[in-house]
């Protein structure tokens, strides 16, 4: 397998179609050296736990860059932040601490950057209007996969006001989201997971390049039916009262997931064997039932 840009977009190539053993990997890219390069910074958080909360995040999201933190390591609750952290408290303590904004946005001379500022403000004369965070985030990604940039930096204020007039010199992008009037403010830690999931939706392969080689439960069954159909001579050879089409059809509202599905396949194997034998073919346990080879008087297995 290997990787393949096409449009813009990461796909694995394999011959014929793109296919996964694992059918829960499904929901999983391949673009992995992309989330290397989108780094997240956190100026002047108030309360260690929005930092252990922000670490779970950006792993729950794959967020693989830069763990950066406008702040002093030495005053940092690291108490709250494990609390809130649980098992990624490792990514939290990794974290690279700055003195400044403009410090922690440093990187190699030879590489370009694209810096988002969350901010729930509405812009003014000299605040510029923010974007909504899906199309933002599209935009972003979009300009990462191209090469158009090689970095993106997602840059969170304080908790009690937000990034300060400075700071926002430094972003290049005012990024929002979109919350009822009523109470507009989101916490930190809720900011960051909402700005870490549409990165994430954007470095995901579109669902029907990813197919299991496995048939599905309902793939599985309909198929056993049309076998004993077949087998029953209910469908003739060749089909020609096309009776295989409409079975096909009824059975395509069977629901994707059954429970005791081996129950319904049990019947179906039971009932073809009997056929072939031309009279129930009853096996193993239901004999003691019917005073066979294994049972005792009257059916009763002995003691």
């Amino acid at each position: 397998m290997k990787l393949a840009h096409k449009n813009g977009l990461c796909r694995a190539q394999t011959e014929g179609r793109v296919s996964l053993k694992n059918p829960y990997k499904s929901f999983h890219s391949f673009c992995e050296e992309f989330r290397k390069n989108i780094h997240v910074v956190l100026v002047r958080p108030e309360y260690g736990g929005n930092i252990g909360s922000t670490a779970r995040a950006l792993e729950n999201m794959g967020i693989l860059g830069d763990f950066r933190i406008v702040a002093n390591k030495d005053q940092v609750e690291w108490s709250e932040v494990r609390k809130m952290a649980k098992h990624a408290f490792s990514r939290a303590s990794e974290a690279r601490f700055f003195e400044t904004l403009s410090d922690a946005l440093i990187i190699d001379k030879d590489r370009k950057k694209l810096v988002l500022g969350a901010s729930a403000r509405v812009g003014s004369a000299s605040r510029p209007h923010p974007l909504r965070v899906r199309p933002a985030l599209e935009k972003a990604i979009r300009k990462l996969k191209s090469g158009e940039i090689n970095d993106l930096f997602l840059v969170f204020g304080p908790e009690s006001d937000g990034l300060s007039n400075e700071d926002i010199e430094c972003c290049d992008w005012l990024v929002t989201i979109p919350s009822h009037a009523n109470y507009r403010s989101l916490n930190l830690a809720q900011s960051v997971l909402v700005f870490a999931h549409e990165t994430n939706e954007n470095l995901q392969e579109p669902w029907a390049e990813f197919e299991s080689d496995k048939p599905t439960q309902k793939e599985k069954l309909v198929q056993h039916l049309l076998q004993l159909a077949e087998d029953s001579g209910f469908v003739l050879p060749g089909d020609p009262l096309k009776m295989r089409p409409r079975l096909e059809e009824i059975f395509g509202q069977i629901p994707n997931h059954i429970p005791q599905a081996s129950t319904l396949h049990g019947l179906i194997d039971q009932v073809s064997r009997s056929m072939k034998k031309g009279e129930p073919d009853i096996k193993g346990r239901y004999k003691v039932f019917l005073g066979g080879p294994s049972g005792g008087k009257d059916g009763i297995e002995p003691k």
